[in-house]
């Protein structure tokens, strides 16, 4: 679901827009860049002489997210592999019609043409590039064998072979996609993943795993239970996806429409309630005030609180990722549920204006 994200500058509550145009943001002086542009005053945290707000507006950044595939192509998956390549594109407009800026990699044997047949992927266009090439700065394919065992430990030793491709501030997310269990543990991997750049610490993890594998939908992870045919438990790859709040779904399925819909949908409820904070000069992360405004109905006034921790006792909520210095402004997650159920719902940031203290 799109969700519309801007920034407003103001010294105090915000003022009304004095005409259609102004309130137009197509005929405002800003651009999907995130420039500012005077709409009136000076932008600075000063009033006009009739009292009223002085303001600019703009679009914050776009959230970002690096999506890497990792596929295990082993005798076993050949059907698996279909369900992906038929799907993935469907996956790849979903989450860009979020709004969200986004970058897919593929780790699993590449077809040299989309007539080959056998344990390899060809992504077609509009995704993939033509003749199952890669298509930047979008997508990426890393030709290698992955094993029924070492998906894991493959992300850790291919990394320097894709890690230009991710980008700093991009949320990381993994769809692992096996019918068997890892031999490297959670744990291990975990630590080496948070030891590299760009994935976070063990207290803020910038990653997220979901799993695609052996756990049949309707058993409670973790669970040693295995679908249909399937190889081996999946139990190292439920490890992963309960620790970073992954989805976890069932490689045996037939169909993966709905399973990488509701990954995708995941992605676009993470990363999609995220708004780039605005460094500039005259920002104040004490001065800043964030608010919901439904396609039909009055504009609500969310409430800051101090970390993700206090999401779960204060309603309508959000909070910065580093209060002395944030990058980010994040919904809490039912705000979130909330504010992204229904289309052209604006959330906004009105900066200069100082709120109550973070609950």
């Amino acid at each position: 679901m799109a969700v519309a994200m801007t920034v407003l500058y103001a010294c105090s509550a915000p003022a009304p827009p004095v005409n259609a145009s102004e309130d137009d943001p197509a005929k405002q002086g800003s651009g999907d860049d995130g420039t500012f542009g005077d709409r009136k005053g000076d932008g600075k945290g000063t009033t006009n002489p009739d009292g009223t707000c002085a303001s600019s507006v703009a679009k914050t950044a776009k959230g970002k997210v690096d999506i890497v595939f990792v596929i295990d192509d082993s005798g076993s998956m050949d059907n698996e592999m279909a369900q992906i390549r038929t799907n993935v594109n469907t996956f790849a407009s979903k989450i860009g019609s979020t709004g969200l800026d986004y970058t897919v990699t593929f780790i699993t044997r590449k077809a040299k043409s989309a007539a080959e047949t056998g344990n390899v992927i060809c992504v077609p266009p509009p995704l993939g590039g033509a003749n199952c090439g890669d298509k930047p700065p979008t997508f990426f394919h890393v030709d290698e064998d992955v094993g029924s065992n070492d998906s894991l430990e493959l992300i850790l030793s291919t990394l320097p072979r894709w890690s230009g491709h991710l980008r700093p501030e991009a949320t990381k997310v993994f769809v692992e996609v096996t019918d068997d269990e890892s031999d490297l543990a959670a744990t291990s991997f975990d630590s080496q993943l948070l030891a590299k750049p760009g994935f976070g610490t063990a207290t803020k993890r910038n990653y997220v795993f979901h799993s695609i594998i052996s756990k049949p939908a309707g058993a409670t992870a973790p669970s040693s239970q295995k679908c249909g045919t399937a190889a081996g438990s999946s139990l190292e790859y439920q490890a992963l996806s309960k620790l970073t709040n992954g989805i976890m779904d069932e490689v045996c399925k037939t169909n993966y429409a709905g399973v990488l819909d509701n990954i995708a949908k995941g992605i676009a409820q993470s990363a999609g309630c995220e708004l780039a904070y605005p460094s500039t000069e005259t920002s104040d992360p004490n001065k800043l005030v964030v608010r919901v405004t439904p396609a039909s109905g009055a504009p609500k006034t969310l409430t800051q609180v101090t970390d993700v921790s206090k999401c779960g006792t204060v309603a309508d909520a959000w909070y910065y990722d580093v209060p002395a210095k944030p990058t980010k402004i994040i919904l809490c997650a039912t705000t979130c549920t909330s504010a992204t159920a229904t289309a052209s719902t604006k959330v906004e940031a009105l900066v200069g204006c100082a709120g109550a203290a973070p609950k």
